[in-house]
């Protein structure tokens, strides 16, 4: 096999560490300094398809000159995953954590007593001294030097946390792509993208997407609008296409306004999935809407929870119960794989080939098991109560594997969960029958699974399916641990310098807001929780019945009657607050593609398909030209764009 053949080549590595520091150093800058657009909140954002789509684009032009000296597709797709596995870690991990336990000490007051019903509860080993918050919210004086010292412990112990989360989640991946892949032959829309960029017919050297002029036409469409709109950012008052703006429109008095602005690459994206599961995603959000508008004049509102951001709580408890039957359903129709895969670990059967996975399944299963009671372990040293800490967990992985089948199943690139894995500890246990130790541990929890985007399972998922074209399976998990650990540390680093260097008080962000912000978020509803204890609600866990019931019937329906029209992905994703924003680009993708299946069939969809991946490559083009304005002429005064 030659070195250009594999997937983890010393070229492969050092352009993929490459991208990681590039999402690690450009995410939070972005948003923070510059002030700039989002380039990683989604499962293909913005942070890895621009360098990705250069990438491929000089490769290609590397390949028509000397085809001997260009990257070969399996290198493509170890660079592509090693960015995919980091987009999650400088925001939602490293950014929340760093926001939530800087806060406890310095952002303590009389009004809000923390110190009366959070600080004696804290893990000391976990929470850094206050000596070290003021200049982190408000910048080191000159000539003082960054306080490492009063981080370390703290951090090491939060990054073996989160390593340990991230290898659960990457051995479900193992356990689990088979049955998605081979059994369910789920779609994954996304993988299509960099399948496409890469992939090269026998005697050619280019993808043939390069020399397809739907391709660039398709391209051209959103990388226009951001150029024109540009030209407003040196000429205030210049006309702007306003198709990223929101433009929220009320079609029937009563009823929730229907937000016509336009993703392309939600468009792009969608037009890869089955046209059932898109007529499903907008049928129900408008159905949704009408709910919405029943709930509020019967006042049948619930009590909102804390880093749950949908319109209408009651809402968010029928589609999380949706939600996790989904994961249920799911498992249920994989419980002869899990078998197979039972049976091979303990019991030597040799029923599966392991050759294709990026592990074995017995390292998968063995070590997703010490790494879940690791994580255990820490929650319950934390001060959780340990049935606290199962729930929780338990919580947080029917979140993770949801939001992984929704992404690979649906193509909704940007996407969240209905509801927190706290609010639905709290509703099952209450808070008056916990200790307090318990609640502040659980609000500690916010700080890596509070406000859920861009979570490392749908990234992993998607690498292990673009692995298929990898002769040599098992480099990419060696990849991939070595993008995450160094995705982490330095993201670690640089949030810290960014804080003292100008102080995190300071920056374009509600996390970080010094009298409120994630960790004010989190400890006020502690107090809350401690002052006005209840018992469990069963008010929020019969909506979440609702919800699963009506999920379950739809599956049934879906499963035993072929006409049924309606996919019940669809229930589980409706109260989602981003498919607000992506719902009309849903419904455009469904639009073409059912138009161009009605008129030429699968061979029309097929001619097309180059044009919509021409939409995803334009707008990471233009997104990421608009950043390098920004940083250049308007630092601290940038332009967002949109979310990912």
């Amino acid at each position: 096999m030659s070195g250009s053949s594999k997937g983890l080549t010393w070229r492969s590595l050092l352009l993929g560490l490459g991208c990681v520091l590039l999402i690690s150093l450009g995410a939070p800058y972005s948003i923070w300094m510059v002030g700039s657009s989002e380039i990683t909140w989604s499962y293909f954002p913005v942070g890895v398809g621009f360098p990705f789509f250069l990438i491929a684009l000089v490769n290609a032009l590397t390949r028509r000159l000397r085809p001997a000296s260009g990257l070969s597709p399996a290198e493509q797709i170890t660079i592509l995953s090693m960015g995919l596995v980091t987009s999650g870690i400088p925001v939602f991990i490293a950014g929340y954590i760093l926001a939530v336990i800087s806060k406890p000490y310095y952002g303590a007051t009389p009004e809000n007593d923390w110190a009366g019903y959070v600080q004696p509860y804290l893990p000391d080993w976990a929470i850094p001294g206050n000596e070290a918050m003021r200049s982190f919210y408000e910048g080191l004086p000159s000539g003082q030097s960054l306080p490492l010292g009063a981080w370390l412990g703290p951090l090491a112990w939060w990054l073996s946390l989160m390593l340990a989360v991230y290898f659960v989640c990457f051995c479900l991946v193992v356990i689990l792509r088979r049955q998605w892949v081979e059994h369910e032959r789920l779609v994954f829309p996304l993988t299509e993208v960099p399948r496409l960029l890469t992939e090269t017919a026998p005697g050619e050297a280019v993808p043939a997407i390069f020399r397809d002029r739907l391709f660039w036409l398709g391209a051209a469409l959103p990388l226009f609008i951001i150029l024109f709109n540009i030209i407003s950012y040196f000429q205030p008052g210049f006309a702007q296409i306003a198709i990223y703006q929101d433009y929220p429109v009320e079609i029937v008095r009563g009823l929730p306004p229907i937000n016509l602005i336009v993703y392309f690459p939600g468009v792009g994206f969608a037009y890869l999935a089955s046209t059932n599961i898109l007529f499903s995603i907008w049928f129900f959000h408008l159905l949704s809407m009408a709910e919405t508008a029943l709930i509020n004049w019967a006042s049948l509102t619930t009590t909102p929870d804390p880093f749950v951001w949908g319109n209408t709580p009651t809402l968010s408890w029928q589609g999380f119960g949706a939600f996790a039957a989904m994961v249920v359903w799911s498992l249920w129709m994989g419980r002869n794989h899990l078998a197979a895969v039972w049976r091979q670990v303990f019991r030597g059967s040799r029923e599966l080939d392991e050759s294709q996975e990026l592990v074995s399944y017995r390292l998968a299963v063995l070590g997703g098991a010490a790494s879940i009671l690791y994580i255990l372990g820490w929650l319950w040293q934390s001060g959780m109560e340990l049935h606290v800490a199962v729930l929780y967990l338990v919580g947080v992985l029917v979140i993770y594997l949801g939001i992984t089948r929704l992404v690979i199943q649906s193509g909704v690139y940007y996407l969240t969960t209905p509801l927190s894995s706290q609010a639905m500890v709290l509703a099952l246990t209450g808070t008056a029958s916990l200790q307090p130790q318990s609640l502040v541990g659980l609000s500690l929890t916010y700080a890596w699974c509070g406000d859920i985007q861009s979570v490392f399972m749908p990234s992993a998922a998607h690498a292990a399916r673009l692995n298929e074209m990898s002769p040599q399976r098992r480099g990419l998990g060696l990849a991939i641990g070595i993008a995450v650990v160094v995705g982490m540390l330095v993201s670690f680093y640089f949030m810290l310098y960014l804080c003292y260097q100008y102080g995190a008080g300071n920056f374009r962000s509600w996390i970080y807001d010094p009298g409120a912000g994630a960790g004010g978020t989190a400890f006020d509803a502690v107090v809350r929780q401690v002052r006005d204890p209840i018992g469990t609600d069963w008010g929020k866990l019969g909506y979440f019945g609702l919800g699963s019931l009506i999920f379950s019937l739809m599956s049934i329906c879906q499963y035993r009657f072929h006409w049924w029209p309606l996919h019940p992905v669809g229930l589980a994703l409706a109260s989602v607050w981003m498919i607000q924003r992506v719902a009309l680009s849903v419904f455009l993708a469904w639009a073409f593609k059912t138009i161009a299946l009605r008129l030429g069939g699968v061979a029309l969809y097929r001619q097309l398909r180059p044009f919509f991946i021409g939409m995803v490559a334009g707008f990471f083009i233009g997104v990421g030209i608009s950043y390098a304005v920004d940083a250049i002429w308007f630092f601290g005064k940038g332009h967002y764009i949109l979310n990912g």
